[in-house]
């Protein structure tokens, strides 16, 4: 009898879902569009659609990516058509290099920011995480304008280590790529969509010699703590942001030490999977106190000085940080989207905050706990002068 139960559910919910498919994904029905072969394409957006728009045949995305499954992209050249909906906030793009469902290269565009200075962004992905807020301004965002309602050639040329993005049938590119933070990689293109999405038409992709694949090289910047411990990651309701754990609650957990990577930052999305939260904007009630889901993870560092003495150290995070030295807490706050006002995006910047050190003589440690919603997770510190201070 419970097998007939367990096998009657599975009945029911097999046709509930092909019910919601059938009435919400006409791609079930259609089954080809012209460029979009659905025995190539994988589509993960349950309301993705194969559609008549603006006189062609198109893919509509609203929430979720579109991959060709046989393809195996380095470098080369990306090109499509895409048709943003009008008056209304989305996300539109396309991904390459795609390593898994979760870890990929990405750009995209804002429509609802035409002009403005962030209209195209690339940012990498890492466990399913976009870090938009971590990876801003030159060579990741730029200003173009972008029509809405109406087909808008996109071409991306893509050598090793850059990129270069033109739109609209531009004669030179509105962003250059000088670093793709997944490095030297391979795997799937396709095209992504959030929110309210739009239309893709003409998608193709041509792949060229792979090119010299020498990384250039960058200096850390004076100041910047170089080199950290990073704890495993904890749901809040384990770890509390503003607690320091015990002695003994240290000395349990799993430690990796990691190095920054430019302009002097920690991605913490690269090492551990961030949290699936609904942004505290959309759940005012919950502006304060903890966030369910929200995850945390330590970071050490130890900063030697020469003698007892105050130092500035100025620091950026995504989304909450509190630091403590020696054991001791000195800081909290929070950098989250739209929380110190409506239009504040939580961009990460070492500029962003700071807090004066006060350092022993000999070895000190500097603790940060850094807690995520969406949008990167990570932090920057840098000792403002190094007179007297050695970092290890």
């Amino acid at each position: 009898m419970k097998n007939q139960r367990i096998c009657l559910c599975a009945i029911v919910l097999v046709l509930v879902l092909h019910s919601v498919s059938s009435a919400h994904s006409p791609i079930a029905e259609n089954g080809r569009a012209d460029d979009f072969d659905l025995d190539r394409w994988k589509i993960t957006d349950p309301k993705a659609r194969l559609e008549e728009h603006l006189g062609r045949k198109s893919l509509y995305l609203t929430n979720g990516i579109a991959y060709l499954k046989d393809s195996n992209f380095e470098n080369g050249v990306i090109e499509f058509d895409v048709a943003a909906p009008t008056n209304l906030a989305s996300f539109v793009g396309l991904l390459f290099r795609l390593e898994d469902e979760e870890n990929y290269e990405l750009i995209y565009f804002r429509p609802h920011k035409s002009g403005l200075e962030d209209a195209v962004q690339y940012t990498p992905t890492f466990k399913g995480a976009g870090c938009w807020q971590l990876y801003s301004g030159p060579g990741f965002t730029a200003a173009t304008v972008i029509p809405k309602e109406q087909w808008v050639h996109v071409r991306v040329e893509i050598s090793q280590l850059g990129g270069s993005v033109y739109f609209n049938n531009s004669e030179k590119p509105v962003l250059i790529i000088e670093d793709l933070k997944r490095a030297s990689s391979h795997g799937a293109v396709g095209l992504w969509a959030f929110a309210n999405g739009g239309h893709f038409s003409n998608f193709t992709h041509k792949a060229s010699p792979s090119a010299d694949r020498t990384k250039k090289a960058w200096s850390v910047p004076t100041g910047i703590v170089p080199s950290w411990e990073l704890s495993e990651s904890f749901d809040v309701s384990q770890r509390d942001i503003e607690a320091l754990p015990s002695p003994s609650e240290m000395r349990m957990m799993k430690w990796q030490h990691v190095d920054v990577e430019a302009p002097g930052m920690v991605v913490v999305d690269r090492y551990r999977k961030g949290p699936s939260v609904v942004p505290f904007f959309l759940q005012p009630s919950e502006r304060t106190g903890k966030r369910e889901g929200r995850k945390v993870v330590f970071a050490r560092a130890v900063v030697y000085s020469d003698r007892d003495q105050k130092k500035k150290m100025s620091f950026g995070y995504s989304d909450e940080v509190t630091v403590f030295l020696n054991s001791g807490p000195v800081f909290t706050g929070k950098s989250a989207f739209r929380f110190r006002d409506p239009g504040f995006l939580g961009i990460m910047n070492v500029e962003n905050d700071a807090v004066y050190l006060n350092l022993k003589k000999g070895r000190n440690e500097v603790l940060l706990a850094v807690a995520e919603y969406f949008g990167g997770w990570g932090f920057i510190c840098r000792i403002d002068d190094m007179r007297g201070i050695r970092l290890e």
